[in-house]
């Protein structure tokens, strides 16, 4: 079992380096979500059971290794046990350091897993008791409550949403639709429940750098590929919009943000550069759907290989049976008595002549078709002798027709012709379906070609003078450039904090403890911001 834990952890990490070395090629050339899609590796390696094969695919070495000879005699056993060198056994020390070092890791797993879980709960409850309903979207619940300053999924079972307080009521309804259809994108792909099983993989790395690397890296990959759900079939300019909603929130941290198992719209914890990286997966062009099916052929491949790196061992050769001891050789039989002398023979009588023997059957004739009215032609000889010697050779000669008439062959006719027809039917219809394709697929690729020139041109700046945190215009050759400001955006926070930090003083419904614990959490967040700025 021990080395089957150390097994498993070792490949994890490789897999895990791996994907964090790959991500980002995959992700520009086959779309964000086959890059999310490559966690699915290093999971599939944790969860794959050790193979058992069959005692005799044991390579001969080590068959011969575990092998032991059944039935020796005492004698046998003391040679056989003075060829076997003799070592020294060190027993100075009976502490097993291997065990606890083990368990000393397996606790540590143990520890993580639960601080994990604790704080996902705790947010859980902590907004829920501080909710307001606004309404319900299928099986997903709508709450508003003061401590999201942006929208935030959570739950496997029981879905829920949780909005900024007057969420609902805000002006931009378009801003509003895409925020909410973002956080919907995540319960519809179960990326909460990813979140929840994948815990385990990376709490057996709880040591290991690359655990903590590769989660905030999966996370990343998570929102991209939920970015790039929501706006697969909208235009550019609502593509421009999710842009800027997506700044907006860049620059919010949230007490709902802190927990990791939950889906923020802009989660701060996973880094500025998630920002960044977002917004450029905005801009790039759709990927071909060639390159897709390339994408999958790939992922599977590679999920298929991973029987390759499985802990294998082999099963437990049995014992040939002994041989049964062979039966006891039979007595000899007594001699028998001699025999007494014969009496005289009698004359011999006169001889019989011999029978002469029946001359063998000549061989039957073959059959032979006649060209001209289709009849089969057998001949069968039989020769017999009589008693005087003589042979005497008899034939047989059977006719027999062809069954098939002139109707049946004229039926036969017509039916080979209509097979032919048909035939000929199917090659125009098949000339013709490749022709439609060549057209679709000349049409699709104007199409992307559109598709990749209106997109907009999203720069990470400020423009002088601008005061929005993304600003618009329009370029010479009609494309739609944006400006992402990262001062304003900084600014607005600031302001949304400072609001916040009023409202509660405001609330009466909360706690002293609750209040103090929730101004201590906007005077960080405004701290965090002031260093930025």
């Amino acid at each position: 079992m021990r080395e089957f834990l150390l097994e498993t952890l070792l490949w994890t990490g490789v897999l895990m380096a791996l994907v964090l070395l790959i991500r980002r090629p995959v992700s520009r050339r086959f779309g964000p979500r086959y890059a999310y899609m490559l966690w699915a590796i290093p999971f599939v390696r944790l969860v794959m059971p050790p193979i058992v094969l069959p005692a005799w695919l044991r390579p001969a070495e080590a068959a011969q290794a575990v092998a032991m000879p059944q039935n020796l005699a005492p004698s046998d056993m003391v040679a056989l046990a003075a060829q076997v060198p003799t070592t020294q056994v060190h027993t100075t020390s009976s502490f097993d350091y291997g065990f606890w070092l083990v368990a000393l890791w397996l606790a540590g797993t143990a520890i993580f897993l639960a601080r994990r879980f604790q704080q996902y709960f705790q947010l859980r409850r902590q907004m829920l008791n501080n909710s307001r309903p606004v309404g319900d979207i299928g099986k997903v619940r709508l709450v508003e409550t003061p401590l999201a300053e942006g929208p935030v999924a959570f739950g496997v079972f029981d879905k829920v949403i949780a909005l900024p307080v007057g969420f609902m009521s805000g002006e931009d309804r378009l801003a509003r639709d895409l925020a909410l259809d973002h956080e919907l994108s995540h319960h519809r792909g179960h990326d909460l429940l990813v979140n929840f099983l994948v815990q385990p993989l990376f709490a057996l790395h709880w040591f290991n750098p690359l655990g903590w690397f590769g989660w905030r890296a999966m996370r990343r990959d998570q929102e991209s590929a939920c970015d790039a759900r929501v706006v697969e079939h909208r235009s550019p300019d609502q593509r421009a919009a999710y842009a800027n909603v997506i700044a907006c929130y860049a620059g919010v941290k949230s007490f709902s943000s802190r927990p990791p198992l939950a889906a923020a719209m802009a989660c701060p914890v996973l880094g500025d550069k998630s920002i960044v990286q977002r917004l450029r997966n905005l801009s790039m062009s759709d990927i071909t759907p060639r390159r897709r099916l390339l994408g999958r052929v790939l992922i599977g491949g590679a999920a298929l290989a991973l029987p390759l790196t499985a802990s294998i061992s082999y099963a437990e050769a049995q014992a040939a049976p002994q041989a049964p001891q062979p039966p006891a050789a039979p007595e000899a039989p007594a001699a028998p008595e001699a025999p007494m002398a014969p009496e005289a023979p009698l004359a011999p009588t006169a001889a019989t002549a011999p029978v002469p023997p029946a001359p063998p059957a000549p061989p039957a004739a073959p059959e032979w078709h006649d060209g001209k009215d289709h009849k089969t032609v057998r001949v069968e000889r039989t020769v017999t002798v009589d008693k005087d010697g003589k042979r005497k050779v008899e034939e047989q000669v059977w006719h027999s027709k062809d069954t098939m008439t002139e109707a049946d062959r004229a039926e036969l006719k017509v039916k080979m012709a209509e097979v032919g027809a048909k035939t000929a039917e199917i090659r125009a219809e098949m000339a013709e379906n490749g022709e439609m394709q060549k057209r679709v697929q000349k049409e699709i690729r104007i199409a992307f070609a559109k598709s990749k020139d209106a997109a907009p041109d999203v720069r990470i700046e400020c423009r002088s003078g601008q005061t929005e945190v993304a600003e618009t215009e329009t370029t010479s050759d009609g494309r739609t450039r944006m400006f992402v400001c990262q001062t304003a955006a900084l600014a607005k926070a600031h302001d949304a904090m400072v609001a916040a930090r009023a409202e509660i003083k405001r609330h009466k419904s909360m706690s002293d403890s609750e209040r103090a614990e929730a101004l201590r959490s906007i005077d960080e967040a405004m701290k965090g911001l002031k260093e930025k700025s």
